[in-house]
């Protein structure tokens, strides 16, 4: 497995600066609602294009949309990126076999990948999808649930963009990340 590499919150997982700008951000929380500071939120995605750093490397620079976080004293994290896209699965092996028999499409809807792990709770490896991506009702790895659907929205603001070293107009992805405890 690729390893991402260690960056500091608000940082550009985007190395390229050639797409949409976004910015992402959260909460990770314990199941009562507390923040879990320090916690570690690794997070890797496609290009605008639809392809991983480790598909194009001569065209991607290594790391190229991958990113170690650890949330602040109050659970918080942020990084600036790229708008994801939707991409289709390799055709090699039984999966695409598989496809290819019961005669369905190939593609996943856009979304970022994200192993959140906190000392004395359960790791959480999941993915949040991008709303009104096409293949949302039909990911071609049945992985879409509702509650994993995030409005990447449009913004202007010129302050946040500001405070995040973002440029206007950029998406904007706000979500928290719920880590239960481990049994011990």
């Amino acid at each position: 497995m690729v390893e991402s590499p260690a960056r500091r919150l608000g940082d550009s997982i985007d190395l390229l600066g050639e797409a949409e700008p976004c910015l992402v951000s959260g909460r990770v929380l314990d199941t009562d609602g507390s923040p879990l500071a320090d916690a570690e939120v690794d997070v890797w995605q496609c290009n605008d294009q639809g392809f991983y750093d480790v598909q194009e490397p001569d065209v991607q620079p290594s790391g190229n949309g991958r990113g170690l976080f650890h949330t602040d004293s109050e659970g918080r994290f942020w990084f600036r990126s790229v708008v994801p896209s939707q991409y289709p699965i390799p055709t090699d092996g039984p999966i695409g076999r598989f496809l290819e028999a019961t005669r369905r499409h190939l593609y996943r809807p856009a979304h970022i990948h994200l192993i959140v792990r906190a000392e004395g709770h359960t790791p959480l490896t999941t993915h949040i999808f991008v709303a009104g991506s096409p293949y949302l009702d039909s990911d071609a790895v049945f992985a879409v649930k509702q509650s994993l659907i995030v409005d990447f929205a449009s913004s202007d603001d010129k302050e946040t963009a500001t405070r995040h070293g973002i440029q206007t107009p950029f998406r904007h992805a706000e979500f928290d990340l719920v880590l239960t405890r481990s049994r011990q």
